[in-house]
């Protein structure tokens, strides 16, 4: 053994398993040429022995190379350094800035005044009724006293699991109480699941583009990404079968239903058809259901899970999203074999989500407000939808791409060539208006020409200045 590995720290101290560690170390020493493609890493034994560390740790370190296309093995021969060890696969493993897309729906209002905010999709809080909402925390105060604070068993309020039994079967979901977890806002979810199905180096197919937060999660749990595009009616089932057959995910995330940022639909052929692959890979997915309630079609958009008959979705949804975010509720619908483990999963998280919420969307949900408040608000933001759809079409430029969504709080808009996203959103911001940069939505931050833009927190007289302000700026960017 010589010198080449000196610099190998291992520490059992360290939260990362040893093999992980090794693996973070061998990996940086490849990436940065110390070890030249065709290099031959010593055989396990005598790594191990050299490290003075398990010679399971050394197998796994090197299994995990060759998966990821660092290293391959020859029989009989040993392993060696790949000739584009870089660039051997397609998959996703650094973690990337999410900063811009979560300042402006949590920063205080008060604190740009005169700026015009299309790019919160955080719900107008004036639209929520204040007054039914006081009218259910007397009733649940009165009702049940201090137990109204009480912990909830970690699986959540049985009640709330009731309703939302209920709730579902509207959107012909069959389900049972036993399959329900309550959990702490959809973050919470995605980062549950992730932390019960993905091992270090697991593959996680999403829409490219997609929501950075569910990324994020996968990232921190180790798992490396697949982004498969997304076509007006969906993920691009060509691509994904594909990839199926090349990395073999442990699961597929994805927005079947208005999905965020595109708002796109998926046609029932590709509903059915991503089911069927899902079944014949043995794959889980991930419904992310984001806002279905906010459709403005005619006939309702059911979730992808009301075809599951395989128990092969898990199920995501929020409440607080279209009421009041700060409140973080939300539920999994779990396959019954991977409720325990996810149950697990919670317990470690928080415990248990608060009981008092909990008890305020039970009443909700079983007198009826939850339903007053979606035909309330979905009609008010039908209004502004069709508003800001036609002052869309009026103020901005025809070389503008655009897909009407049908439903949600947004527009996602393709630019012309002769302007990035990032020079608009600079270009808006100098003059008070705020949008979103579409290459945050995207893993590797490799499209430049789109950008979101959204109207719920505004005034139909807002979405029109917004609007205006953004038409005219690319107008002259062409100049």
């Amino acid at each position: 053994m010589n010198s080449n590995f000196v610099s190998i720290q291992l520490s059992k101290k360290n939260k990362k398993p040893l093999y992980i560690q090794l693996y973070d170390e061998l990996l940086q020493m490849i990436r940065s040429g110390y070890f030249a493609p065709g290099y031959k890493l010593p055989p396990v034994r005598k790594l191990a022995a050299y490290l003075s560390i398990n010679t399971g740790t050394v197998v796994n370190a090197y299994k995990e190379l060759e998966k990821n296309g660092f290293i391959f093995s020859t029989v009989g021969s040993g392993n060696y350094v790949s000739e584009q060890p870089v660039t051997a696969h397609s998959a996703l493993s650094y973690e990337f800035d999410t900063s811009n897309i979560y300042l402006t729906d949590i920063t205080d209002k008060d604190s740009t005044v005169g700026t015009i905010n299309m790019s919160s999709i955080a719900l107008n809080p004036d639209i929520v009724s204040v007054e039914e909402l006081k009218k259910i925390l007397i009733k649940i105060l009165d009702r049940d006293q201090g137990r109204a604070f009480s912990y909830q068993e970690s699986q959540g309020f049985i009640p709330l699991r009731e309703s939302i039994t209920t709730y579902l079967r509207k959107n012909h979901i069959k389900t049972n109480v036993n399959n329900i977890q309550i959990i702490s806002g959809a973050q919470q979810g995605i980062d549950i699941v992730a932390r019960t199905l993905l091992n270090h180096g697991d593959y996680v197919f999403t829409e490219s583009p997609t929501y950075p937060g569910a990324i994020a999660s996968f990232l921190a749990n180790g798992a490396k990404i697949v982004d498969i595009p997304l076509e007006k009616d969906g993920i691009d089932l060509d691509i994904l079968e594909n990839k199926l057959k090349q990395f073999h995910p442990k699961l597929i995330y994805i927005m079947p239903v208005l999905q965020n940022p595109t708002g796109c639909s998926y046609s029932i052929e590709k509903r059915n058809m991503l089911i069927k692959l899902a079944d014949y890979y043995n794959i889980f997915i991930l419904e992310d259901d984001y806002i279905s309630e906010l459709s403005y079609r005619k006939n309702p958009l059911f979730p992808l899970k009301s075809l599951d008959r395989t128990d092969r979705i898990i199920y995501i949804k929020s409440f607080s999203k279209i009421f009041m975010p700060g409140l973080r509720l939300a539920f999994l619908n779990m396959p019954e074999g991977l409720s325990q483990k996810l149950l697990e999963a919670k317990y470690i998280a928080d415990i248990s989500t608060s009981g008092f919420t909990q008890r305020i969307f039970d009443l909700y949900l079983r007198e009826g407000l939850w339903q007053k408040h979606i035909d309330d608000i979905r009609r008010i933001y039908n209004i502004q939808f069709d508003f800001a759809r036609n002052t869309v079409q009026q103020c901005l430029p025809p070389s503008v791409k655009w897909d009407n969504p049908q439903g949600g709080l947004s527009f996602w808009l393709k630019l012309p060539e002769y302007i990035t996203a990032a020079k608009l959103c600079q270009l808006a911001k100098f003059n008070k208006l705020l949008i979103t940069d579409g290459s945050n939505f995207y893993p590797r931050h490799t499209d430049q020409q789109h950008v979101r833009i959204s109207f719920a927190t505004l005034s139909l007289q807002q979405i029109g200045t917004g609007l205006h302000i953004l038409g005219k700026l690319l107008y002259t960017a062409k100049k």
